[in-house]
């Protein structure tokens, strides 16, 4: 059988800390004897990404490979008042209307949000920008409080490490409990957090 595909949206000058959080916990460094998913990194047109701070990452691919995925991480995002792109927002679009699941982790909502998946819906994103998100996309139901909301296949989350919550949220849709509980052994971290986001703040 084969396994679950992700891929992971390099968006331009992308944070490497925001990429590593799914691509540990989604990847094999936790468990693997028992790989989980199957991993991409796709930039817009399939060429090296730069991040914030001179790394550079080779992709395996553009986003046409989204087409192929059951899972679109857009992990944080890089400038909150500029749109995904055409074929961003058209990847994104159709990879939910086929039944993917999208997701966008911190302010990967916003990603989520201008492409207009999230109207008439619950999301999340960081406490800092929840003003900003309510003022620019009103017909989204911004819970302030969630570390993650799940609404539909549509999943956002808060902060960075609310982001690490939300993976194990999915890893438990796809696998189950017991085996979220192990990536979170593995990872030294909570398989599962009371509270919102207010204990940050």
């Amino acid at each position: 059988m084969s396994l679950p595909k992700i891929a992971l949206v390099l968006y331009p000058q992308f944070s490497p800390f925001h990429i590593s959080v799914p691509w540990m916990a989604f990847g094999t460094a936790c468990l693997p004897e028992k790989p989980l998913f199957e991993m991409l990194l796709l930039s817009q047109d399939g060429k090296p990404a730069l991040a914030e701070r001179a790394m550079q990452v080779t992709p395996d691919g553009g986003l046409e490979r989204l087409d192929e995925v059951d899972m679109v991480i857009v992990p944080g995002w890089h400038d909150l008042n500029e749109p995904p792109s055409a074929e961003l927002a058209a990847g994104l679009r159709r990879a939910y209307t086929r039944g993917a699941s999208v997701v966008g982790l911190c302010y990967g909502a916003y990603a989520l949000a201008y492409v207009g998946l999230l109207d008439g819906k619950r999301a999340s994103t960081h406490w800092m920008a929840e003003e900003d998100f309510c003022q620019r996309f009103p017909l989204v139901e911004l819970d302030t409080n969630a570390l993650y909301v799940d609404a539909d296949g549509l999943v956002t989350s808060a902060g960075t490490a609310a982001g690490l919550d939300c993976c194990l949220h999915l890893i438990r849709h796809f696998y189950g409990a017991e085996t979220a509980n192990r990536v979170a052994r593995v990872m030294g971290v909570p398989p599962h957090r009371e509270g919102g986001q207010a204990q940050f703040i």
